[in-house]
């Protein structure tokens, strides 16, 4: 009963967002703010959402991995992209959004929940590097492509042989269809050319003729970097730590300290309170509170 309810609240939705997909797509030349919906099944074979008819069907293109390239239009009606599994990308200035199914994107869009998360989480990765991090760290940006590729590569059809990608296919898995539109475009193809230059260097990658492959090293890497990244997290955690302990201790010797200098009556607490109540910013913390 709940699969059925489930698949009929997918339905309304996707009858409720395809207008949006179709006119606000890549076609719109907009890549500050345009959507792209990718469907897979169940033998692998990737689609893409082009458009939809006037009696609520879809036009889908199938992605040709010995060509690379999209081609040979489908229609679908809405129940059968149930079967699928679903991506739907938001692309916007900042960076883009996924989303694995009709129904989660539909909650972020009337809440803008994941909008919000993703703004805080950008706010707190910049606090943090500000205060922790010494320098920009490099390897994160070069794990992340890396884990990216081997994504690519285990989600391809049982049956395809294994063609690489080009450094243009891996600029638009990152930034989209519309990256050449991009400001930013020159500082996109310029990053990515020299960490897949990098990753061939130590063995992650195999160039050959324009394409890069996937080596089995790649899964070592990451696992290794995987293991340095929970060890950074978990010094972090004990500066943070070590930082709140020395303020407890600091607090705790000030109270004693005031304590020991009152009992002596070389210190009136009650006059200090009254001075402390009395200074301007620490009334309008106090009242705040």
């Amino acid at each position: 009963m709940m699969a059925k309810f489930s698949s009929k609240l997918k339905e309304k939705f996707w009858i409720k967002f395809f207008p949006l997909f179709a006119t606000r797509g890549a076609g719109t030349e907009n890549p500050y703010d345009y959507y792209v919906v990718y469907f897979v099944d169940v033998s692998r074979q990737r689609y893409r959402l082009t458009d939809i008819t006037e009696n609520k069907s879809v036009i889908l293109e199938k992605w040709f991995s010995e060509s690379h390239h999209w081609s040979e239009k489908v229609t679908l009606t809405i129940p059968a992209l149930d079967a699928m599994e679903t991506q739907i990308i938001h692309y916007r200035k900042q960076g883009f959004l996924s989303f694995g199914s009709v129904l989660l994107f539909a909650f972020s869009y009337y809440t803008r929940f994941s909008y919000i998360k993703n703004f805080i989480s950008r706010a707190r990765g910049r606090f943090s590097s500000a205060l922790f991090a010494k320098k920009e760290v490099k390897s994160r940006d070069r794990i992340a492509l890396l884990n990216l590729l081997v994504n690519e590569y285990v989600r391809q059809k049982p049956a395809q042989v294994n063609t690489g990608v080009t450094t243009e296919e891996v600029i638009e898995l990152l930034y989209g269809l519309l990256w050449y539109k991009h400001i930013r475009n020159e500082e996109f193809s310029r990053k990515v050319t020299l960490i897949l230059q990098s990753l061939v260097i130590t063995g992650d990658l195999k160039l050959h003729e324009g394409r890069y492959f996937v080596q089995g090293e790649a899964i070592a890497t990451i696992v290794e970097y995987e293991k340095e990244e929970k060890r950074s997290k978990q010094q972090i955690k004990i500066q943070k730590n070590i930082v709140r302990l020395m303020l407890v201790i600091t607090l705790s010797t000030l109270m004693i300290t005031l304590a020991i200098l009152a009992q002596a009556g070389i210190v009136n607490l009650q006059r200090l309170w009254e001075y402390i109540l009395h200074l301007k910013p620490l009334r309008i913390l106090l009242k705040l509170i």
